[in-house]
């Protein structure tokens, strides 16, 4: 994967994951503030509620006063139920005297009911549980400092639940046009990071092809000092190899001098040592090597002009069977002197374009080699074999 690709990819996944993040944040914070202003709308009912019933109370004049007749709950119950809906009424004993609904109607189990209103009867403050998206709130009624009764409001949560569902739409919508944004703002500042990257990158795979063109970057962060540093390498890379190439060619046109010269006089004496064989045989090693110090000079002038592109090739249709036949019949005195065998397998008639003398060159000096490098009585197989739209020599 490119690093454009990954940067854009990881810039998005964190984008994503905050926006999964604050989203749930948000929807757990409205969650709470709406169970919190229905906790406090439910407080303020019961409150106006318990003030209502304590005054039917006190004007009725009960036989009891501490403790809620049916008569008054029934009383209350009609217009309590007008105003705050579904409201049940009990005494202290925690048994229904009156329903807005005309029965309990209840939708959880009667045994966690009745621990709601226990909790609100001894505590002498509110309790609620939320089940089924309802919320279950009692409370207790005080007159005169005594609990006489349970006042229960039974409150659906749909207006909250409706909220918070819209509310997430929205969220949802609004994070699928971000993410849209975002994708496309991530992809181009990724494109706009790794644009200087990528030059460095191609101008890496020219230098390693020797070509030292300077890589123009602008800007003043880490990576324009980076291409500054990078340019400079090249600047002397190139100033390295072109000495060293110029060294090279020095020394081997320095040899060529002396050694023509050595050789020359190697004939000469060849022809005046006379019947000495001690000087006859240190005249032949001299001959010998002086020749062998040449070819390898000229080898190195080849190469030298090869690599700085000067090396002119004539290329033309010509038969590399007969060529690869012709290298190893000049090359098969050299192996019989190293008591090397040759096996060859050549197909016939294999054409290719090339230079003649150069590609001649090349053989030789690798049947030279593969010769000098054999152990005695060795062997050295040589194949030619067209493959497809390919010639394979080995």
């Amino acid at each position: 994967m490119k690093l454009k690709k990954k940067l854009a990819l990881n810039y998005l996944v964190a984008t994503l994951l905050a926006l999964v993040f604050v989203g749930l944040a948000v929807i757990r914070g409205l969650q709470k503030l709406s169970i919190t202003t229905m906790e406090q709308q439910l407080i303020d009912q019961s409150k106006l509620a318990e003030i209502y019933i304590s005054q039917i109370h006190s004007l009725e004049g009960q036989e009891d006063p501490i403790n809620l007749s049916s008569e008054t709950a029934n009383l209350v119950i009609s217009k309590l139920g007008l105003i705050i809906g579904n409201v049940n009424i009990y005494d202290k004993n925690l048994t229904l005297q009156a329903a807005s609904k005309g029965e309990q109607n209840l939708t959880i189990d009667e045994g966690l009911n009745e621990k709601v209103l226990s909790t609100a009867l001894e505590t002498g403050n509110y309790a609620y549980v939320i089940r089924d998206g309802k919320v279950y709130f009692a409370s207790p009624i005080i007159y005169e400092e005594s609990t006489i009764g349970i006042l229960e409001i039974i409150s659906p949560m749909s207006l909250i639940e409706e909220l918070i569902t819209g509310v997430s739409k929205l969220m949802l919508i609004g994070a699928g046009v971000f993410t849209l944004i975002m994708t496309l703002l991530i992809i181009y500042i990724a494109g706009k990071m790794t644009k200087p990257i990528n030059k460095l990158a191609k101008a890496a795979t020219k230098f390693a092809a020797r070509d030292f063109t300077p890589v123009e970057i602008k800007g003043s962060d880490e990576i324009t000092q980076l291409s500054e540093s990078f340019n400079n390498m090249g600047v002397q890379l190139q100033d390295y190899i072109q000495r060293q190439k110029q060294f090279v060619a020095n020394v081997s046109h320095e040899l060529k001098t002396p050694l023509t010269a050595i050789k020359g006089y190697s004939e000469y004496l060849k022809d005046e040592v006379g019947d000495r064989p001690d000087l006859q045989k240190a005249i032949y090693h001299l001959n010998n090597e002086s020749t062998r110090l040449g070819k390898l000079v000229d080898e190195v002038l080849t190469l030298s002009r090869i690599d700085n592109s000067t090396v002119n090739y004539n290329f033309q249709r010509m038969n590399l069977s007969q060529l690869v036949t012709e290298a190893i019949e000049k090359m098969q005195i050299r192996a019989e002197k190293y008591h090397i065998k040759t096996r060859s397998e050549i197909n016939s008639d294999i054409f290719i374009q090339g230079d003649k003398e150069k590609l001649l060159q090349i053989i030789i000096n690798l049947l030279d080699n593969a010769i000098k490098f054999s152990p005695p009585e060795g062997l050295v197989e040589i194949a030619l074999k067209e493959e497809k739209d390919e010639v394979c020599l080995k």
